[in-house]
C-alpha cells in the first residue's frame, strides 16, 4: 500500500507548493525527502515478502517431511528407518522455530511501520496458527515414537539375546557333532601289525611259546605305537609282503580269505567287516 500512497502524497505536496509559490530549494527537499521515504518503504516491502516466502519455504520442506514421519509413527518403526526419522524431526522442529522467529519479526515490522493491512496481518495470523498447530503434532509423533523406540530398544535387547541363545546352541550342535564324529570314528577303528615271531615278541605283542609256556598274544604293556589304525569299514584288502602269513588274533571262519597274489604274495581280504572285527579290533599277523 505504501508504494501507492507515497506517489500520490509526493504529487499533492508538490501541486500544493508550486501552488504556494514556494522556492525550487523547498521543492527539491521535499522532493528528495520522498524519494528516501518511498525507496524505505520499498525496501521494507522486499524485506517483508521475502521473509513471507522463506516462512512459507520452511512449510514447505515441513510437510514434506511430516508426511514421512506421521506415517512411521502408526506403524513399527525398524531400526534402519530411526535415523532418517531422527533427521527429518530435527529439520522440522529447526524450521519451525525459524518460522516462528520470522513471524515474530514480521509482526513487530507491520505495527512499526503503521501499515494497517488487514490481508498482511491475516496472512501472518494464519502462518502463526500453522506454526502453533505444527509444534503441536510434532510433539505427539515425538511421544509416539519415544514408545516405539522403547519397544525397539527391547526388540533390540530380545533379539541380541535370541541370537546369543541361537550362538550357543550352534556351539553345542557343533561340539555334539564333533563328539559323535569321534565317538564315531572310535567305534570304527581297528588297529593291525605284521611281523616276525621274534619282532612280535620284542614289541610284547607275542609273549611265551616256551616247551612250557602257553603262547599269549596281547598281554600286558605290548607296544602299540607299531600298529597301523584304520577305519574297519573302509578295509577290505591288506596286502601282506611275505611268502607266509598267519593269523593269530582271533577272527570268525567265513570273514576272511588270506592267499596270495599273482607275485606269491599274501593278501588277506575282508568279506564281511562287521563280523570280522566282531570278536577284536586288533589284528596281528605272523610273518616268515
Amino acid at each position: 500500500m505504501k508504494k501507492v500512497i507515497l506517489p500520490f502524497i509526493a504529487f499533492a505536496m508538490l501541486f500544493s507548493s508550486c501552488g504556494e509559490g514556494g522556492s525550487d530549494k523547498q521543492l527539491r527537499e521535499e522532493n528528495d525527502s520522498l524519494k528516501m521515504a518511498l525507496q524505505q518503504s520499498q525496501s521494507e516491502f522486499d524485506e517483508t515478502i521475502a521473509m513471507l516466502n522463506d516462512v512459507e519455504s520452511g512449510f514447505q520442506k515441513i510437510r514434506e517431511a511430516e508426511n514421512f514421519v506421521t506415517i512411521q509413527a502408526s506403524q513399527e518403526v525398524s531400526p534402519s528407518r530411526r535415523e532418517r526419522l531422527n533427521n527429518d524431526i530435527a529439520m522440522i522442529t529447526e524450521t519451525l522455530n525459524k518460522n516462528k522467529e520470522q513471524l515474530t519479526k514480521l509482526k513487530a515490522q507491520l505495527n512499526k511501520s503503521g501499515n494497517k493491512s488487514k490481508e498482511m496481518q491475516k496472512m501472518i495470523d494464519r502462518l502463526t496458527t500453522e506454526v502453533e498447530q505444527k509444534t503441536q503434532l510434532i510433539v505427539t509423533l515425538q511421544e509416539e515414537l519415544a514408545k516405539k523406540d522403547i519397544r525397539i530398544n527391547e526388540l533390540d535387547r530380545s533379539v541380541a539375546s535370541l541370537n546369543t541363545q541361537v550362538t550357543q546352541i550352534s556351539e553345542e550342535n557343533q561340539q555334539q557333532k564333533t563328539t559323535i564324529k569321534e565317538q564315531d570314528k572310535e567305534l570304527n577303528t581297528g588297529w593291525y601289525v605284521y611281523g616276525t615271531k621274534s619282532d612280535l615278541k620284542k614289541q610284547n605283542i607275542l609273549s611265551g611259546g616256551g616247551l612250557f609256556k602257553k603262547k599269549e598274544l596281547l598281554r600286558g604293556d605290548f607296544n602299540k605305537e607299531v600298529f597301523n589304525h584304520v577305519d574297519i569299514r573302509k578295509l577290505k584288502v591288506l596286502e601282506i609282503p611275505a611268502k607266509k602269513a598267519k593269523i593269530l588274533t582271533n577272527h570268525p571262519e567265513g570273514t576272511y580269505t588270506l592267499g596270495k597274489d599273482a607275485s606269491g604274495q599274501m593278501v588277506l581280504t575282508i568279506t564281511d567287516p562287521n563280523a570280522f572285527w566282531s570278536l577284536s579290533r586288533y589284528l596281528v599277523v605272523e610273518i616268515d
